[in-house]
């Protein structure tokens, strides 16, 4: 109880991830053993209209039901029907703790962030619900296909939703980035070769505090982990880390020392990239790293940030908003702290806040070779000299992907 008597808001770990079977073993491991834990499984339909919800105590299930929400299930939220399902769980005051189980399609962090500052029936969810940790299950035997994978997530079954044309592995990836806990097993993988490279990929692509790895017994077949505390109970949601990262200038995380040849390099620049040259040179450079975050300006569109997104065979390169100008106080107010910190750090006379940065992920990557070739995309000397007016008029590759330049303030 709170010093005024009203009931504690009820910690919630968000746990999804593509490995369904560990995420369902993880949730009967948890309701086991942790106890005044329930468990609230959330599944939806290949129509992405339907809507599936099991509350699990101790001894099995004690309720659930099917909604159909007015509009298709979303990757980021959950449907308002089911935040009130979460809301009476909270107010029964019957649970200590609550895990909530998502489909793999869904990401984690963002369906946190939304059940933190959500209402329901005009209630705020964070009186009665504190997000506890995010956690995302993975399977160390399937890791490397998955993010080298091009297949979709309607290739699999895993979609929400006809209309989700997401790959495996930005999803995959995706749930690295997001989680503060990785579940692990390597169950079906007799490699202990392979399953140190897959823990590695783990280390390099997740901003993980902890990893919990759920151990198979040979003799049994059964599941077990030595200790859930890595999952339950850490505390450590940040919602200004989830905006951070998907945010338009995401603060890049410093490179981990190379292990069991999986390797991460940092490539930054304060000159643009040459459009036409960056986009003759992606096949070089795409297929030489796992995974690539970060963002860049192109030369003939000086006033927009561009969010670079790869993981396998996908690539994404999007608007993700502007750079700020130098004397514009409202935009200044509305970034955030953060942003205003850095922009006010890597001010330059001449480029503003303006940068590249660029962190690529790969097996064996050769790094020399890979920042050789970002850097033959740089503007020249020569063609710095000849100023923004004239780099705006250059071929546009991207013309048909990406937003127009805004004009000049």
């Amino acid at each position: 109880m709170t010093p005024q008597g009203d009931p504690r808001p009820l910690p919630v770990t968000v746990l999804g991830g593509l490995a369904t079977g560990l995420r369902d073993c993880v949730a009967d491991l948890a309701r086991i053993e942790v106890p005044g834990l329930a468990v609230l499984a959330v599944r939806v339909g290949s129509d992405g209209r339907t809507v599936a919800w099991q509350v699990y105590e101790r001894r099995g299930p004690v309720g659930g039901g099917t909604l159909t929400p007015a509009r298709p299930c979303a990757s980021d939220a959950l449907p308002p029907a089911l935040l009130a399902v979460l809301l009476r769980l909270a107010r029964t005051a019957r649970y200590r703790r609550l895990l909530l189980t998502l489909p793999p399609g869904m990401a984690p962090d963002l369906v946190a962030l939304d059940m933190g500052e959500g209402h329901v029936c005009g209630q705020a969810l964070a009186d009665h619900l504190h997000m506890d940790t995010v956690a995302a299950c993975v399977d160390l035997s399937r890791l490397e296909n998955d993010l080298g994978s091009g297949d979709r997530l309607l290739d699999r079954g895993l979609a929400i939703g006809p209309a989700d044309r997401r790959t495996v592995a930005e999803t995959a990836a995706g749930h690295l980035a997001s989680a503060g806990t990785v579940v692990t097993s390597d169950a079906h993988d007799p490699d202990p070769a392979a399953s140190a490279r897959a823990v590695a990929l783990v280390n390099h692509l997740s901003a993980c505090h902890s990893m919990a790895h759920i151990c198979h017994d040979p003799l049994t077949g059964a599941l077990w982990t030595p200790n859930l505390s890595a999952l339950i109970g850490q505390n450590r949601f940040d919602p200004d880390d989830v905006r951070d990262r998907h945010g338009p200038l995401p603060v890049p995380r410093q490179p981990r020392a190379p292990e069991f040849g999986v390797r991460t390099t940092y490539w930054s620049s304060r000159r643009p990239l040459h459009a036409q040259r960056l986009y003759d040179a992606l096949p070089q450079i795409c297929p030489s790293a796992i995974r690539g975050r970060g963002h860049l300006w192109l030369a003939n569109r000086p006033r927009s940030i561009h969010r670079w997104e790869s993981a396998g065979e996908h690539l994404a390169i999007q608007t993700a908003g502007t750079w700020l100008p130098e004397q514009d106080d409202t935009a200044w107010r509305t970034a955030s702290a953060e942003r205003r910190t850095f922009a006010a750090l890597f001010w330059h006379p001449y480029y503003g806040e303006r940068r590249c940065e660029l962190t690529f992920t790969g097996i064996d990557l050769d790094v020399p070779s890979l920042h050789e070739r970002l850097n033959d995309c740089l503007l020249t000397d020569a063609e710095l000299a000849l100023g923004v007016e004239h780099w705006q008029l250059s071929d546009d590759p991207f013309a048909a992907t990406l937003d127009t330049d805004p004009p000049s303030p």
